[in-house]
Parts: C-alpha cells; sequence; structure tokens
C-alpha cells in the first residue's frame, strides 16, 4: 500500500489556509484598534508617519489566497461543501464537535438544514476530495 502523499499535502495546504483565514479573526479586521498611538510612533522611530493616502487592501498568503479561490469557486456551485470546509478548517476547537457546530451554523445563515455528524464528516471527505482534484488540475496545468 501506497501512502498519499498528494493527499497529506492538500490537508497541509487547508490546515494552513484555516489558520489564515479563521473565523475567530474576523474581530481583527473590523475596526478594532489593533495599534494604539504609542505602538505607531515605536514603530516609525518616534515621528509620526504622514497622513493615509488610500485603501490597503487586507494582505493574505498567496498559499492561502489559492485555497480560498478554490473553495470559493467550490462554492458557487455547491455552497454546502464550502461552508463544510469553513466549519472544518477554519473553525476553532475539536473538529468532530464545535466545529461541526461552527459549521452549521453557517449552513443554517445560508438557509439549509442541519446536518448530523456523521453526514458532516462524509460531507468534509467529499468536499475534500474536491480541492484536491482542484489542486491536481492545477498542478497538471502547470506540468505542461
Amino acid at each position: 500500500m501506497q501512502a498519499d502523499t498528494f493527499g497529506a499535502y492538500v490537508r497541509a495546504e487547508l490546515d494552513h489556509w484555516g489558520n489564515e483565514f479563521a473565523l475567530h479573526r474576523d474581530c481583527e479586521y473590523l475596526g478594532h484598534q489593533s495599534k494604539n498611538l504609542l505602538a505607531v510612533l515605536i514603530e516609525h522611530e518616534g515621528e509620526m508617519p504622514g497622513r493615509v493616502l488610500g485603501f490597503k487592501p487586507l494582505e493574505t498568503d498567496i498559499r492561502a489566497q489559492r485555497i480560498e479561490d478554490i473553495v470559493y469557486s467550490i462554492g458557487k456551485d455547491q455552497p454546502v461543501y464550502a461552508c463544510i470546509l469553513r466549519g472544518y478548517y477554519c473553525g476553532m476547537g475539536r473538529r468532530k464537535v464545535e466545529r461541526w457546530e461552527t459549521a452549521n451554523l453557517l449552513l443554517a445563515n445560508m438557509g439549509e438544514r442541519p446536518v448530523s455528524q456523521r453526514h458532516y464528516l462524509t460531507l468534509h471527505d467529499v468536499a475534500f476530495a474536491e480541492v484536491k482534484g482542484a489542486m491536481r488540475g492545477i498542478a497538471m496545468a502547470r506540468a505542461a
């Protein structure tokens, strides 16, 4: 029996995506103060920085953004799969309990019915296969 090294790579990329796009980190992006005036002065070596002249978009890691794009495209056709993936990888707590509850909350926000724990794990396996197939397609396109 051969080890599925590509599957392990996809799972590691999904874990990285989940850390980067963690659902519990939303408050950091919603305008809560992350730096006070003293921190800004220390960062700019005692000089007050000039006035901000434009919008700086939120920076994300390219690896995590690649997975986000894949999950987004899956979500356009199968939104349930995207909710399951976001709950499984981007949620907090144990994957079989708290993250299942998070996935059910995401499904409820979309107007979908909640799923059982067994069905949640089955949907995760199918959604994981979708991501794996998309990543395999990207790898094959790069090789050609």
